[in-house]
């Protein structure tokens, strides 16, 4: 099966120019040349077959041969909302998210939130996301928000249609596999510091209609509870599928 490459744009032309990282992995790393094949995908669903026609150090051009059509992922709409670990467990966080398939991931700042990962490194992250995409197969990119404080996404979240759940030791373990009124509606996961949610935060989501599940018997850290949670809901979509 060819290479898969992101490519950063449109394919309303036959013609890709591919540079920065993604040429520098083609040519550096996998030391392709000119003849052969790869498949192109711009993070949006659409997907593009076609041959190295040129190459340069920095560039590399791609004569398109074949497109896909843009697909509708099969896929509930799956939010990750978490607060941010320390170092680079977020990086593994972010990367770990985007191969699930996770739709979007928001870094949320709660009471007891320890860590602001800032703008510029959110930006930085961006190339762990399309690495991620790159490597599971993934046609569309996981988005990454911007930081957000706990009360404004959960008032935000709360005038959507979701199912809303929260990790909490104290929760229950709840049926993942009930059915909900619309099939398609989103499925939000919200995940807590290392010191976990405060009180008054878990009773203000279980208002606005969260369910608290509890993950494991002993306590996690937060980016394992995200992996976790987000996996078991993909693995249960797939379950349903077969």
């Amino acid at each position: 099966m060819p290479h898969r490459f992101f490519y950063d744009g449109p394919f309303d032309t036959d013609q890709l120019l591919l540079d920065g990282s993604e040429a520098h992995h083609l040519l550096h790393v996998l030391r392709m040349r000119t003849g052969d094949s790869v498949l192109v995908f711009n993070g949006t669903g659409a997907e593009a077959e076609g041959v190295i026609t040129n190459t340069s150090r920095k560039s590399v051009e791609i004569q398109v041969t074949a497109r896909h059509a843009v697909q509708a992922s099969s896929q509930r709409p799956l939010i990750l909302a978490t607060a941010v670990p320390k170092g680079d467990r977020f990086r593994w966080l972010v990367e770990k998210a985007a191969e699930l398939g996770v739709t979007k991931l928001v870094p949320l700042l709660t009471e007891r939130s320890s860590v602001d990962p800032g703008g510029n490194r959110l930006k930085k992250l961006q190339q762990t996301i399309v690495s991620a995409a790159k490597q599971s197969g993934q046609i569309q990119l996981m988005e990454l928000a911007e930081l957000q404080r706990w009360d404004e996404f959960l008032s935000a979240v709360s005038q959507t249609e979701c199912r809303l759940l929260i990790a909490d030791p104290k929760g229950s373990r709840i049926d993942l596999f009930k059915p909900v009124k619309n099939s398609e509606a989103a499925v939000v996961i919200l995940i807590g510091p290392e010191g976990g949610f405060s009180p008054l935060e878990i009773q203000t989501a279980l208002n606005q209609g969260a369910e608290a599940v509890r993950l494991s018997e002993g306590i996690l850290r937060m980016e394992t509870a995200a992996i976790l949670f987000a996996g078991l809901i993909r693995l249960i979509e797939s379950r349903d599928d077969a």
